[in-house]
């Protein structure tokens, strides 16, 4: 799941009502704008305001991801910080000891925010230690009295007479325009409980699927302990068929709560859907659902018949599958980055030299694969959930991807799809810098391989995407497991993803966690995985040249998607002919299949 980001330089995801808050007497307000007024002139004339506080809470430099201690955050120092800033608000303040208060605020979140994410990474190392599960769920379903209270804090801050000088030297141009005005203040109260409700949700799929039992000839068997100790793909798919007759219903029905529950939340907030609302509030997206249904359309015309001609032909029986255990994994990874230059080595020497990854396989690990940040740590994290074969090395290097544009930013705000430009054009990068780490011949395979699983990617997300956005528009009437289940077997079928013949296919959504977890992410990877193609096009004709591009977008200008690329001379995906144009870069590499 994704890292919750505290954005210093916009607006925060979640929406907020608050109270007017009582006023001073107008004599005295008089006086204090006059008094703010020449202070303000005074500090703009000088340029600056109070220096921000070091922090000190990097990792030490022999300090290790697994001796980071984990404690409950408390809410109530949270709420103390944000009642002493009001405190402040209300007299006649220095800016440093606003700036102090202000601190104390972001603080207390960031902490909380290090919390969740650490016991997140851990629920996630093993999905049955009752401890980090019980507080990973303690954590999310207090999400949204944190972000209530961060709201608190903006509004208190854009409503004070402190206002201009606020926005000048800690926030952002806009600020107080946007929580000053009442816009954002006449949020309703109810949306913090159905975040609330919502999450609840989000913690029942996960214990669900934390250590799944099925029955198979009269015995009740854990998934995990089945599959980990049968070979026979016969058994495997029984399994797998028992697993999802039994566990289809019971995450159909949360789904289909979470669907309701999502779209009340648009209602609330006034937005015409909650996919609008997902790709405005959470996301920032710069294309529309409107932009991305053609794009999809788009895919099943030009990549969906080449998709079919490709698995045709079996081509996943074409690559010599090796095992490859995390440490010939990290080697490999390692040597890469060092290929790739100082930045990126550095980023890899940061991260192995405090342990700042998991890509070991273990019973009870859960099947994903993220980047999420300790901020209090001011360290990235890598999570991955390996196979145990070559294939890995790809799902290192998109993670790895986030790493490294989270080290080097420092975590700073960026959207969803501009973060995706980084993982996805690492994938492809990595290809061409794996001399001296792998065999000429395992490269070619691995890039054969990654052509073959773009593909997959293009057609399998977007049919999730398409999945996503058609379950949300069921009228309430039609909303039921049942119809999810039909819905996703045609979808699947429209892309060439099955023959639709077969009932059960339509079966597996309830494996996309993100559906659960993210709602309205995966449109992201079609899309910018258009950039990463674009980054290898130019590795391709001219070595180095992609990577050059990438490490010159790495220290980024924008924070959104399309003013990154117009800034870094490249297209939008949107551009008329680009999915033509990712196609015939593929080829060379799909051709390397026909021959062998």
């Amino acid at each position: 799941m994704q890292s919750l980001k505290l954005r210093t330089t916009g607006a925060w995801g979640r929406e907020k009502r608050t109270e007017s808050r009582e006023r001073d007497e107008p004599e005295m307000r008089g006086k204090l704008r006059n008094v703010l007024a020449l202070l303000l002139a005074v500090l703009l004339l000088v340029g600056c305001g109070a220096e921000s506080r070091d922090q000190g809470g990097a990792l030490g430099e022999d300090q290790v991801f697994d001796e980071i201690e984990y404690q409950r955050p408390e809410l109530s120092e949270m709420e103390q910080a944000v009642a002493e800033l009001q405190a402040c608000l209300g007299r006649l303040c220095l800016p440093g000891t606003l700036e102090d208060r202000i601190e104390d605020c972001y603080d207390c979140y960031y902490h909380f925010e290090t919390m969740l994410s650490l016991a997140d990474i851990r629920n996630c190392q093993d999905l049955t230690d009752p401890f980090y599960s019980a507080e990973y769920a303690w954590c999310l379903e207090n999400l949204p009295r944190i972000q209530q209270l961060v709201e608190e804090m903006y509004s208190s801050c854009a409503t004070s007479i402190y206002a201009p000088i606020l926005e000048r030297l800690f926030f952002w141009e806009g600020f107080t325009e946007l929580y000053g005005s009442g816009e954002r203040a006449r949020q309703p109260e109810e949306i913090y409980e159905l975040y609330r409700q919502e999450n609840q949700l989000i913690n029942q799929y996960r214990s669900i699927i934390a250590d799944p039992y099925i029955q198979l000839d009269g015995e009740l068997v854990s998934l995990e302990e089945y599959m980990a100790a049968t070979a026979d793909v016969e058994e495997f798919y029984r399994a797998m068929d028992a697993y999802y007759q039994q566990y289809n219903p019971q995450l159909g029905d949360i789904y289909v709560q979470l669907v309701q529950l999502r779209r009340e939340q648009a209602r609330l907030l006034g937005y015409d859907s909650y996919e609008q609302m997902q790709y405005q509030m959470s996301y920032e997206r710069d294309y529309s659902p409107e932009q991305a249904a053609v794009y999809l359309e788009d895919i099943k015309e030009y990549l969906g018949p080449a998709y079919l001609e490709l698995m045709s032909s079996r081509p996943y029986e074409q690559i010599s599958w090796e095992y490859m255990s995390p440490e010939e994994l990290l080697d490999i990874m390692s040597a890469a980055a060092g290929n790739m230059g100082a930045d990126i080595m550095e980023s890899f020497e940061f991260m192995d030299r405090h342990r700042l990854c998991d890509i070991q396989q273990r019973p009870y690990k859960a099947a994903i694969s993220f980047q999420t940040y300790l901020s209090d740590y001011e360290a990235p994290f890598l999570f991955l959930s390996p196979y145990g074969d070559q294939g890995d090395l790809l799902s290192f290097a998109h993670e790895f991807g986030h790493f490294t544009d989270a080290y080097i930013n420092c975590n700073a705000y960026e959207t969803t799809d501009l973060a995706e430009c980084f993982s996805q054009s690492m994938e492809f990068l990595l290809l061409f810098y794996l001399e001296g780490s792998m065999e000429e011949q395992a490269i070619e395979e691995l890039r054969y391989y990654k052509a073959v699983d773009t593909m997959e990617m293009y057609i399998g997300q977007a049919a999730v995407s398409e999945f996503e956005s058609r379950a949300f528009r069921l009228p309430e009437e039609e909303l039921s497991t049942e119809k999810l289940n039909s819905l996703y077997l045609e979808i699947c079928a429209d892309y060439g993803m099955c023959d639709g013949s077969v009932e059960e296919l339509g079966l597996g959504w309830i494996d996309v966690t993100h559906l659960f977890e993210s709602p309205f992410y995966v449109i992201s990877y079609p899309v910018t995985n258009d950039v990463a193609m674009q980054l290898y096009a130019l590795e391709q004709d001219s070595p180095g040249s992609g990577l050059e591009k990438f490490s010159a977008m790495l220290p980024r200008v924008y924070e959104g998607l399309l003013p990154s690329l117009e800034e870094a001379g490249l297209d939008s995906p949107f551009e008329p002919g680009r999915l033509e144009e990712v196609l015939s870069c593929l080829e060379p590499a799909l051709s390397l299949g026909k021959k062998s």
